[in-house]
């Protein structure tokens, strides 16, 4: 009797006990902007433009949930081709005009898109071609403002440095080179020309008569007899040619005073460089400009394997 009556009350204490309401099954997550784009481009892939539709319209109206501009470029597109082919044409022209403000510039390929919304889309392009050249202007004018607004903030959080102060050393043995080398470092560019020219003049002269007096008559000119005398006897002074050598003595003089000039020439223009030579050359910094040599200068220059020159245009 003992175990039923146990029974009896564990079975009471069961009933009276409270019970649980039941648990409300978990509602489906709600899917972000993200998700939904890709869900209604996987839809748009599939040919299902009725899903699309449903799925990407709330995406862009009443607002916009989309943060990135390329997806709501895109989602306009997938829209209104959507629209297109549910023969709802009053929607779709909606989608690409709205496209055509964020992109004047799209166009849909004829290789790859279908024909009909090629020409559904150049179409509205055609009727649009004032409103988006007006789009196109004020896109660029927007452009042009945020470029020269970003450029005012940078230079407002990163002040510009002050300008560097750059000289050019000039060498000291450039002042000893003949040819006005010493007047072209010191940007005396007209005396450059003159020393050059000169040196190279009297130079050329010099050597022109040593070369020729050389190869006419070597080191010894000849004496010919101008009458034939009997072999053994000796030509009478009088009777000998002194035309070559008067030729050679003629040409060695030419040789030795435009050698001369060439010297003196060219100490004239060692004396001259190192008379307004400077050692340093201001080249930028200070009031910002160059002052440097200007475009067109011949100038020389000591390199690493001798004398060089360098002329700038």
């Amino acid at each position: 009797m003992l175990p039923g009556l146990a029974a009896l009350v564990a079975g009471a204490v069961l009933a009276a006990a409270p019970r649980s309401a039941p648990q409300p099954p978990p509602p489906s997550a709600t899917p972000t902007p993200r998700q939904a784009f890709d869900r209604g481009r996987t839809a748009f892939g599939r040919a299902e433009y009725g899903r699309a539709i449903e799925i990407l319209n709330p995406l862009l109206y009443p607002e916009v949930l989309l943060d990135s501009e390329g997806e709501v470029v895109q989602a306009h597109r997938m829209l209104g081709v959507a629209y297109l082919f549910e023969n709802q044409t009053d929607e779709a022209r909606r989608e690409f005009r709205k496209l055509l403000e964020l992109r004047p510039d799209y166009r849909f390929d004829p290789l790859l898109d279908p024909q009909r919304v090629v020409d559904f889309f150049n179409g509205i392009v055609k009727e649009e071609e004032g409103a988006i050249a007006a789009i196109e202007a004020r896109r660029r004018q927007r452009d042009a403002e945020l470029a020269a607004r970003r450029q005012r903030e940078a230079a407002r959080l990163y002040p510009q440095a002050a300008p560097a102060v750059v000289y050019e050393r000039r060498s000291y043995m450039v002042n000893f080179f003949p040819f006005g080398a010493g007047q072209f470092q010191n940007g005396e560019r007209g005396k450059g020309m003159f020393f050059l020219g000169s040196e190279a003049a009297l130079g050329a002269i010099s050597l022109g008569a040593f070369a020729t007096n050389l190869a006419l008559y070597g080191l010894q000119p000849q004496r010919k007899c101008l009458t034939t005398q009997p072999i053994g006897q000796a030509c009478p002074a009088s009777e000998i040619d002194h035309s070559q050598e008067d030729t050679s003595t003629w040409l060695t003089r030419v040789q030795l005073v435009s050698g001369g000039l060439f010297f003196a020439v060219a100490i004239w223009g060692v004396v001259d460089a190192v008379r307004h030579y400077q050692r340093d050359l201001l080249l930028a910094g200070g009031s910002g400009e160059a002052t440097g040599p200007r475009d067109g200068d011949f100038r020389f220059t000591l390199t690493p394997t001798g004398l060089g020159a360098a002329w700038r245009f």
